[in-house]
């Protein structure tokens, strides 16, 4: 709607997490620098909190679009399972990326015609962390640096399936890890961590990377960025009384940012205004903050006694003759 009048390539505030787009605040640099140090040189087990929308998952995306080619990875998303499916949901990562493993003349035969999934769901939990370790330790062998085992949204994960993944982490030589391991979640992950059931899964992190909101700057940093990205022939598009309402608004979430100057965007078009002011930006923070907020009227009976049975036509006529303060369901001083 406003990429033309605005001399924009595309949608510079896309709710799409394109590690092209990805803008390096303080925090987001130090968390990029620490985990790619920790992949380099093979630390192993690594975490990553952040808040809702401060741009976790684009962060992961921009580090494995960063890592050599030869790099095994195995992305995991979906967290709400349990042990044995987070094994399946492993492998079949794996068989998608790189076939099923082939052992002898007889899997050779029968991998034509028993597909990856059906082959998966016939395997015991035992046989499932069997074929994983026969994976790494075998087909895997000859890549530099281990396979890196990527769990997003960790903090659903169970205390079961977290002590699961700790014994996969087991998976090393006297020299060097085997597999490497980024658990990135929202803070209840650190909170679960904590746990003393968890001490020898916490004991094991080697890089601990954090998100932080954005400030008043780098907020302004982070618009200017993706409009520039997006082909925007004006830097100042958004003015500083507009940056301010979209920084307040949104409490620094990138994902939040996004969404108000979207609307900030349509609403200035809508005025015809040739940048966007402050009370564009405030209109659109009133638009998307209401609505966000407002929720269905919820009506809750106060406390009161029942001596006896009124027909609901009285019971309408009683409360209309008495004020407010005093009708039946009313709260009782």
């Amino acid at each position: 709607m406003y990429e033309k009048y605005y001399g924009l390539k595309g949608n510079p505030f896309a709710m799409t997490p394109d590690p092209q787009c990805y803008f390096m605040s303080e925090s987001h640099r130090e968390a990029f620098a620490g985990l790619s140090y920790g992949i380099a040189n093979r630390r192993g087990f690594m975490t990553l909190v952040g808040e809702v929308g401060t741009g976790k998952t684009t962060l992961l995306n921009a580090i494995l679009s960063s890592l050599e080619r030869s790099t095994v990875t195995i992305l995991v998303r979906h967290t709400t399972v349990d042990r044995e499916e987070l094994l399946r949901i492993i492998l079949h990562n794996l068989y998608t990326a790189h076939g099923p493993r082939q052992t002898d003349n007889k899997r050779k035969q029968d991998s034509g015609s028993i597909s990856p999934d059906s082959r998966i769901a016939r395997l015991s939990r035992v046989e499932l962390i069997n074929e994983f370790y026969a994976f790494v330790t075998g087909e895997f062998m000859a890549y530099q640096p281990p396979p890196l085992l990527v769990i997003d949204e960790a903090q659903n994960l169970s205390v079961d399936v977290l002590e699961e993944v700790r014994l996969l982490t087991n998976l090393e030589d006297p020299k060097t890890k085997m597999l490497q391991l980024i658990l990135a979640g929202q803070p209840e992950l650190e909170e679960k961590l904590l746990r003393t059931d968890l001490r020898q899964l916490r004991q094991r992190i080697a890089v601990s990377a954090r998100l932080e909101p954005l400030s008043m700057a780098e907020t302004s940093e982070y618009i200017a960025y993706r409009l520039e990205r997006a082909g925007c022939p004006k830097k100042d598009l958004f003015t500083k009384p507009a940056v301010e309402a979209i920084w307040s608004a949104s409490k620094g979430s990138p994902r939040t940012i996004n969404v108000l100057c979207d609307h900030a965007l349509v609403t200035a078009f809508a005025m015809g205004m040739k940048e966007v002011e402050g009370p564009a930006a405030r209109e659109a923070v009133n638009d998307v903050m209401c609505l966000r907020l407002r929720e269905p009227p919820i009506r809750k009976p106060g406390p009161y006694l029942v001596n006896h049975f009124d027909s609901p036509r009285d019971a309408s006529r009683d409360d209309e003759e008495l004020p407010p303060s005093e009708t039946r369901g009313g709260h009782v001083g």
